[in-house]
């Protein structure tokens, strides 16, 4: 039985990419361990979670320098790395194993990896391969009945975020953006769409605050939505292959709660006033990107409505009625995503890759 390693870290690497591979890897008679990687967005409950997905063996994170001895000793026949630094597989592989790796960007050493895989040609020009998003098989793995109630109503889902300090920081901005959009006697129905890491403690407190929380697949929510209110990142790809339109709000009252990555990170927990410099940092950053949801940045103009800057709940709630009530520009932006996604098929691409660079004799 061949042994395949798959190193992830954050939340939506291992929902949205490893989820779907784990199932064609098992069923083609590979032994599955997935080890989680050192990660600053980690929510503590990738473990729990990845115990969900068919593996036959799950190893939590631990510290950088351990996690990356520990992987010189991994015995396994490929490596497949979906997320975090390029090191730690290089660590596991070494000069013997091969080691396939899928981004959505380029790392350091990329090419020495047997194969680099992408989604879209555009954010990785120099991929061996384009297979599609994975986040488009998770999705099409989600099943359950509809949450939606309400008949009649414009059906709003709101996505507060998969890290824990960027919901406890949203929680009481989208109750006072959902107190300004009852007063705009418009009838609509609001799911707030709760991550799969958030802890069942978590639903209660949502629901105290009139936000109608819920942990249904992505999937299954977005199929009769008519509009989303999110914030960037993975949840912008779930939108944009469920043909959503949406609006894609940074306020940056949000800031200091964003995890910086590497030394900048470092800095910023260690120095005092470094909550301070993380928020100038990111108010520059901001301010010079074009777009900040991943559908605009891949078509290069603008599909997704996006807001940011020192914008209100009683901001955000205009901007939403104003869209509501404009089915042209919904339907535009449903039109263009569409276009712009390629559609489930990414999670059988990465596993008959793997296969063809275990089996390189044909012998299965």
């Amino acid at each position: 039985m061949k042994r395949v390693l798959i190193l992830t870290n954050g939340p939506g690497e291992l929902w949205c990419w490893v989820r779907p591979v784990v199932p064609l890897l098992k069923e083609a008679g590979c032994h599955v361990t997935v080890r989680m990687l050192p990660c600053q967005f980690a929510t503590g409950q990738e473990e729990r979670v990845a115990s969900m997905l068919g593996a036959d063996c799950v190893v939590p994170a631990g510290s950088s320098l351990g996690t990356f001895m520990d992987l010189r000793n991994e015995a396994c026949d490929l490596v497949l790395q979906m997320g975090g630094d390029l090191l730690y597989g290089f660590s596991a592989a070494r000069k013997t194993t091969p080691l396939i790796c899928y981004s959505y960007g380029r790392k350091s050493l990329m090419g020495y990896t047997e194969r680099f895989i992408t989604a879209w040609p555009q954010m990785v020009p120099e991929a061996t391969d384009v297979v599609g998003d994975l986040v488009a098989d998770a999705m099409y793995m989600d099943k359950g009945p509809s949450p939606w109630k309400k008949k009649g109503a414009y059906r709003l889902a709101l996505f507060p975020g998969s890290r824990r300090q960027i919901r406890d920081a949203s929680l009481g901005f989208l109750k006072e953006f959902r107190k300004f959009l009852d007063e705009k006697e418009l009838s609509v129905e609001t799911l707030t769409v709760v991550s799969p890491f958030a802890e069942e403690g978590e639903l209660d407190i949502w629901s105290r605050a009139g936000l109608n929380p819920v942990k249904t697949g992505t999937g299954v929510v977005l199929k009769e939505a008519d509009l989303a209110v999110t914030q960037p990142g993975t949840n912008t790809l779930e939108l944009l292959h469920a043909g959503v339109p949406a609006i894609v709000a940074v306020p940056f009252s949000f800031l200091r709660q964003i995890p910086l990555s590497g030394i900048k990170g470092l800095i910023e927990s260690k120095i005092p006033g470094g909550g301070w410099l993380k928020e100038n940092l990111l108010r520059r950053i901001a301010k010079k990107q074009a777009f900040i949801s991943w559908p605009n940045r891949l078509a290069g103009r603008r599909i997704m409505t996006e807001v940011t800057g020192d914008i209100t709940p009683e901001d955000l709630a205009d901007t939403t009625v104003a869209l509501l009530k404009d089915p042209e520009e919904r339907s535009r932006q449903r039109m263009e995503l569409m276009e712009l996604s390629g559609g489930p098929g990414a999670a059988a691409k990465v596993s008959a890759l793997v296969l063809a660079e275990l089996y390189q004799d044909g012998l299965i």
